[in-house]
């Protein structure tokens, strides 16, 4: 059964390297794409397959046995939340995603994850860079709106949507162009 998961683990981890380039760093927000449907489909099950492992083994005797495997599954599951986040237009979600990942193992486990780990933390410092400069934006939007100053206000979230899109800027937008929504 260990060796099983840890054989499935690695397929879905070479599955997920060659749908991200061989984790290639990401420096736009563009760049993060949609794992395909059969690879995202993998890592579902995988992580489906980890949570039985760790139930029919218990908890400590898991991860004890397998934390490597278990920390890479972990991994592959961010990298699919992640691009959801973003295809969903809600780069904080995937910052969140990011942080509570990277906070809770900081370090890969071992040397075949350190590109994972690198992927994932160049997702992370994107995500940050992007929020700063947005939030930049966000400080003349509202400048501007409390000015009276409706259609530069518009224009300011419009820019903050383009460059960290989330959906209370898509709200802010809708409201200001006066469209319910």
């Amino acid at each position: 059964m260990i060796a099983e998961f840890k054989e499935q683990t690695e397929s879905v981890l070479a599955q997920v390297r060659d749908a991200t380039a061989n984790f290639r760093e990401i420096d736009r927000i563009d760049a993060v794409l949609n794992l395909p449907a059969p690879v995202s489909a993998s890592v579902a099950s995988l992580a489906n397959r980890a949570r039985d492992f760790r139930t029919k083994l218990g908890y400590e005797i898991a991860f004890h046995e397998s934390k490597i495997e278990t920390e890479t599954v972990d991994a592959l599951t961010v990298v699919d939340q992640v691009a959801r986040s973003i295809a969903e237009e809600n780069a904080p979600a995937a910052r969140m995603t990011l942080l509570n990942f990277l906070k809770r193992y900081p370090e890969p486990p071992g040397d075949n994850q350190k590109p994972l780990w690198r992927y994932l933390t160049s997702a992370l410092s994107l995500c940050n860079r992007l929020k700063n400069e947005a939030e930049t934006h966000l400080e003349r939007a509202q400048s501007l709106g409390s000015a009276g100053k409706k259609s530069e206000a518009l224009r300011e979230y419009r820019e903050i949507y383009r460059i960290y899109p989330n959906p209370v800027t898509a709200k802010e937008i809708r409201q200001l162009e006066g469209q319910p929504r």
